[in-house]
């Protein structure tokens, strides 16, 4: 009897011991609604703010970099980078009567490709080098001996992924021709189908460049002399190539606007590739594509871009510069201002 009596005893303590348990499990480790200990984060509201930038009533080809962490501009032969949080000014320093041709900042770090123009005694040389801005050091890539004397360098397009670079090199107004420069120091000059290019864009991890026949508004890929055709376009233009190696062209109207977007993966065949139809037309450098693919739309009447996917309208002030991840860079009354992509800068439809 009293065995019998243990055996209860304790039987009835592993049944409290369980049911506890399963009363913790049930409550606590699964519940939805789990009383959670949460502590407010207050927003220090002197946060440093970021400098008031000024740029001069001559200043060209004022630029981004990537995140706008920094901006460049040009100005009566010199190449200036502002740090866009404090205000401060570098010169980059170029050796004498040695003009810019042409500089782009990469699409992935703060850094840029510059072309100089040199002038010597049998024409024109293009040095091609790059600035680091974290570093503020300025290394030459190669020396180009392509061009005449009236040539300039119109665009650079370079992959980190693949350390491969195109330059395009205008010979004048109509014609142009483009090289490109690999890790090895291979340089030589691209098969083209025209040379009445207009824009290009490479593949970030592929050895493909994509161009555009300007003549013809017809848009090509190295490699083929086939032209790139998009549903039922008769015109079409090279609009941009995304981090994700996605083409976007845009079929044109009559009046050389752009009305549809089709984009796809490159090499993929056409039939597959998305279509995005526009509201209303838009001239080409009124539409912008994101590294990461995002379409946005410029209207510089209202001073607005919108995302094409949401629909959501962003305010800026003065006039459009360029998008960069995460913001829009404008330029009001000579000073460059930021815009983020933020609840904050969304145009109310009150």
């Amino acid at each position: 009897m009293k065995i019998f009596k243990t055996i209860t005893i304790w039987a009835m303590l592993s049944l409290v011991l369980q049911m506890s348990g399963f009363f913790y499990v049930n409550n606590y480790f699964l519940s939805d609604e789990t009383n959670i200990k949460v502590s407010k984060l207050v927003k220090n509201t002197d946060e440093k703010k970021e400098a008031e930038v000024f740029v001069p009533e001559e200043a060209e080809n004022i630029s981004a970099s990537y995140n706008g962490r920094y901006m460049a501009y040009y100005d009566s032969d010199v190449l200036k980078i502002v740090t866009m949080s404090t205000g401060e000014e570098k010169t980059v320093e170029f050796d004498e009567d040695v003009e810019v041709s042409y500089y782009r900042w990469l699409s992935d770090r703060n850094r840029m490709l510059i072309a100089e123009k040199h002038k010597t005694s049998s024409g024109i040389n293009f040095e091609l080098s790059y600035y680091d801005v974290d570093k503020d050091t300025k290394d030459a890539i190669e020396t180009l001996t392509w061009a005449g004397k009236n040539a300039e360098v119109s665009d650079i397009e370079a992959s980190p992924l693949t350390n491969l670079i195109f330059i395009k090199v205008a010979l004048n107004d109509y014609t142009s021709s483009i090289y490109s420069l690999n890790i090895m120091e291979d340089k030589k000059k691209v098969s083209t189908v025209v040379d009445t290019i207009g824009n290009i864009g490479i593949v970030p991890h592929v050895d493909k460049l994509y161009y555009e026949d300007a003549a013809n508004s017809r848009v090509y890929a190295t490699g083929s002399k086939n032209r790139i055709t998009v549903g039922n376009a008769e015109k079409t233009t090279l609009l941009s190539v995304d981090n994700n190696d996605n083409v976007y062209i845009g079929e044109l109207a009559v009046d050389n606007t752009v009305v549809r977007i089709y984009y796809g993966q490159a090499g993929a065949d056409t039939s597959t590739y998305s279509l995005v139809e526009l509201a209303s037309s838009y001239f080409r450098e009124d539409i912008c594509i994101s590294n990461d693919g995002k379409i946005y739309l410029n209207d510089n009447l209202k001073g607005t871009i919108t995302d094409s996917a949401t629909g959501k309208e962003y305010v800026y002030p003065g006039i459009f510069i360029q998008i960069y991840d995460g913001g829009i860079m404008s330029l009001s009354e000579n000073q460059v201002m930021k815009t983020t992509f933020s609840d904050d800068n969304i145009l109310s439809k009150e």
